[in-house]
């Protein structure tokens, strides 16, 4: 069978380019599937995540950051071009591999590629939650009109661009519930716990671990301000954020004027980030939106409580509150505050928590989550 995944790039350290390296890789050498990666915009650099030496690599050169600062106008027009030039270099290589399926990670292709008719099945895989455009809007304090052309395009999105592919793959089941009012063919399937079984972690250092982009929608301000709240009262505890983005020179700011600068510290992304998180005690997340965070996933499956806000999709999928972490409602600071002194003041309730995130995470792993994609594959190309 012959496989198609699209999406931006995969030389960045994204959840997305991470999920696609572990499926594309799985299916390549255990399933022995030819895989095509088609990316638009490459820029010549080498992949950040390991890739099979089978699957083979195509970019089409179709630079969309190029528009970024442009005025709005132009940018819409300039993007409408590019999107022009993109479907028919996507086109021709569809039409010169014949895939029997064809993948798309929701970006700049998803609104086209249903229109290429190769003869490939297409599927939309959504990595993200119910409506995150508007959310994306409301926590990047966008402008008025940049805010209204998010609207429309989620609008659009759920009423123009899904309804056309033939198989809708959403990350939770409770937005499999949400989409299906509305999407006949939409199908959860959870993402890929991201390490093999094996390491787990001992959790008696004293490192709290965050990983994510620096930006607002992982609102690490927020946690920097619970953060100074406990440091002073545990200051052999550390806070270690793994990430980068637009926001590192504000939240270094934040680190200086609380003072904070010895038990906080913002690293650069790392490959093998496996061993920063066995070399921690408790995961933090304090995101405004996400699909199936895939941190939370990595820190689940190595055995290390989480602390989450419980926003409408992701987190109640993996954390059972109080068994194997804390979710918290949205919002409510001094909760989470007093979670994280829990698990910092509390071994034995840290050691428990982690060993149910250890057990409970072998539900996400790689042999279980491809064998349901191979039988989607299948059950498609049968239609």
């Amino acid at each position: 069978m012959k496989i198609v995944y699209c999406l931006p790039h995969v030389y960045k350290p994204g959840g997305i380019e991470r999920i696609v390296s572990l499926k594309a890789n799985y299916l390549a050498d255990e399933a022995n599937y030819d895989v095509y990666i088609i990316t638009s915009c490459q820029k010549g650099e080498k992949p950040f995540y390991h890739f099979s030496p089978k699957i083979k690599f195509i970019d089409l050169q179709i630079d969309y950051d190029s528009i970024l600062n442009k005025p709005i106008l132009e940018r819409l027009y300039l993007r409408h071009k590019l999107q022009q030039e993109h479907k028919t270099k996507l086109s021709k290589y569809l039409f010169t591999y014949h895939p029997d399926i064809v993948i798309s990670t929701f970006t700049h292709e998803a609104i086209f590629l249903p229109d290429i008719k190769d003869g490939s099945k297409k599927i939309l895989e959504f990595h993200f939650c119910k409506g995150h455009k508007r959310k994306m809007a409301n926590a990047f304090h966008f402008s008025f009109i940049t805010k209204l052309a998010y609207y429309y395009r989620c609008w659009q999105e759920e009423n123009i661009i899904i309804p056309k592919y033939d198989q809708f793959v959403v990350l939770t089941k409770e937005d499999e519930v949400s989409w299906a009012r509305k999407i006949p063919t939409v199908k959860y399937i959870s993402n890929i716990l991201p390490f093999e079984k094996g390491g787990k972690a001992e959790l008696n250092k004293k490192h709290i671990i965050a990983v994510g982009r620096l930006d607002a929608q992982k609102r690490f301000d927020k946690l920097l301000d619970i953060w100074a709240l406990i440091t002073n009262r545990h200051p052999e505890w550390i806070l270690d954020i793994y990430g980068n983005g637009r926001d590192r020179k504000k939240l270094q700011t934040m680190i200086d004027n609380y003072g904070i600068n010895n038990t906080t510290i913002i690293h650069e992304p790392e490959q093998n980030i496996k061993e920063r998180y066995l070399n921690s005690s408790i995961f933090v997340m304090t995101s405004a939106y996400e699909g199936l965070p895939m941190t939370l996933l990595e820190a689940n499956g190595l055995g290390i409580p989480a602390i989450c806000y419980n926003f409408s999709c992701g987190p109640k999928d993996v954390i059972i509150d109080g068994k194997n972490g804390f979710l918290v409602k949205e919002g409510d600071y001094k909760t989470f505050t007093d979670r994280l002194l829990t698990l910092i003041e509390n071994e034995k309730t840290r050691k428990q928590m982690g060993q149910e995130a250890y057990i409970m995470s072998e539900r996400y792993s790689c042999k279980n989550i491809m064998q349901e994609w191979i039988n989607l594959f299948n059950t498609l190309i049968k239609k």
